[in-house]
């Protein structure tokens, strides 16, 4: 067992999650709203039914 402390977002590895989203799109902005959405709702879909 690793003498780490288990927290919240280690546990969850959410640094992790949150650098896999990497969308295309450039708007003026960066990348579009609806892009990231996209991206972390077909996640959450992939989670849910895995």
């Amino acid at each position: 067992m690793s003498t780490k402390s288990l927290t919240y977002a280690n546990y969850l590895r959410v640094d992790e999650l949150l650098s896999i989203q990497t969308p295309k799109s450039n708007g003026p902005h960066g990348a579009e709203h609806d892009e990231l959405l996209f991206i972390i709702i077909h996640q959450v879909y992939e989670l849910w039914f895995k």
